[in-house]
C-alpha cells in the first residue's frame, strides 16, 4: 500500500464504470481502468461465514438474480448469484480479495465499509468488514493508494485503531445534517478527534463524461496542531448539479 497521493483531486469511478457496466463487478472495474479512472470506489459487506464481498445493498435483489441479505448467505451461496451484463452474459459477485487483485498496481482503491445503523445487516458489536478489509490489504500485498470510507464513524474509528497509517473518509448524505453528523461522530467516538495527527476527509463530486459517470474525489487533510479548526465537506449530485456543503467548527 502507498499514500493517498491525490491531494488535489482524482477521477474516482463510483462502483466501477457503473453507468455502462453492472456496478461493483470485476467487469465494471476493468472498464473503469480502461477509461482512465485513477481510483475505483466499491462497497464491502460480510457473508454469514465471514468472507468480505463486494455489494452495495444489504439485500442482493436489486443487482442480482437472487434475493436475501448478503449477511445471511454463505460465500458459496453468493458465488451462485448472477449479475446481468448489458452486452449479454452475466457476472459474479466478486470477493474483496478479487477486487483488490484487479486494482493492484493499476488503480487506487476507495473501499466503502457497509455496516450502517438502520440497515438490516448492521452489526453493532463488531466492525468485521473493517477487520476483513485491513487483513485483505495485507494478505494480497495490495500495491497502490487506499482510502477507507464509511457512513459509520465507528467503522472509521476501528480502521484508525487497526491501521492508523491508512487515510479515511467519513461520509454523509443530503438527508443528514452535516454539523449534526460531525458532532455525533466526535462525541460518540472520541479517538476520532484525538491522537490521530490529522483528519482525512473526502469531498466527492460527480461528473458525466461521454455518458460515463465518475466521481472526482478531493482529499482534505486538517493537521492536528491542537485542532484549532476542522472542516467536513459533503458533496452530492442531482443530475448534473453539484451541491457542496462545508461545515466548520472548533474542538
Amino acid at each position: 500500500m502507498s499514500e493517498w497521493r491525490f491531494s488535489q483531486g482524482a477521477v474516482v469511478a463510483h462502483r466501477g464504470d457503473s453507468a455502462r457496466v453492472a456496478e461493483n463487478t470485476v467487469e465494471a472495474f476493468e472498464a473503469a481502468i480502461e477509461l482512465g479512472a485513477e481510483a475505483v470506489e466499491f462497497d464491502v459487506r460480510m457473508t454469514s461465514d465471514g468472507v468480505a464481498v463486494v455489494m452495495h445493498d444489504a439485500d442482493v435483489a436489486r443487482t442480482t438474480d437472487g434475493s436475501g441479505l448478503v449477511r445471511s448467505m454463505t460465500l458459496e451461496q453468493v458465488r451462485r448469484l448472477r449479475i446481468e451484463l448489458a452486452r449479454g452474459g452475466a457476472a459474479g459477485v466478486p470477493t474483496l480479495q478479487e477486487a483488490l487483485d484487479v486494482l493492484s498496481v493499476r488503480a487506487a482503491a476507495d473501499i466503502e465499509i457497509k455496516n450502517v445503523p438502520g440497515e438490516p445487516d448492521f452489526d453493532h458489536d463488531r466492525e468485521e468488514a473493517v477487520e476483513a478489509t485491513i487483513a485483505a490489504l495485507a494478505s494480497t500485498a495490495f500495491n497502490g493508494p487506499v482510502i477507507i470510507s464509511s457512513f459509520n464513524p465507528l467503522s472509521i474509528a476501528r480502521s484508525h485503531e487497526l491501521a492508523p497509517h491508512l487515510p479515511t473518509g467519513l461520509l454523509t448524505e443530503p438527508g443528514v445534517e452535516a454539523d449534526a453528523g460531525l458532532i455525533f461522530a466526535l462525541s460518540s467516538v472520541p479517538n476520532l478527534s484525538s491522537g490521530l495527527g490529522f483528519w482525512d476527509l473526502v469531498l466527492r463530486k460527480a461528473a458525466h463524461v461521454t455518458e460515463y459517470a465518475i466521481l472526482g474525489a478531493l482529499l482534505l487533510r486538517a493537521l492536528e496542531r491542537e485542532l484549532p479548526a476542522f472542516a467536513i465537506a459533503v458533496a452530492y449530485a442531482v443530475t448534473d448539479e453539484i451541491h457542496q456543503h462545508f461545515v466548520r467548527g472548533r474542538h
